[in-house]
């Protein structure tokens, strides 16, 4: 799948992707906290409220971009699978 594909679901089913997806990491602020999911070759971040805890897609990358608050683990994992 590619992320145009993706970006073109109907919401429920990119959310049944990230059922399967893989979990890159996550941070969190008094808000929400952020995870990151990797789904073929992009990742999709995800928020889920604090409070509320619904869950909510905010972006998707591709996968050769920089992602300032998740470079730690990223580089981990890239460095696991070579």
């Amino acid at each position: 799948m590619t992320i145009d594909q993706y970006n073109n679901l109907p919401d429920k089913q990119k959310k049944e992707l990230l059922i399967d997806a893989i979990k890159i990491g996550e941070h969190e602020d008094e808000i929400a906290t952020y995870e990151l999911f990797k789904i073929d070759d992009f990742y999709v971040e995800v928020s889920r409220s604090v409070t509320y805890k619904f869950r909510r897609i905010l972006h998707t990358y591709p996968f050769k971009d920089n992602l300032p608050n998740y470079v730690g683990v990223v580089a981990q994992m890239l460095h696991k699978t070579s």
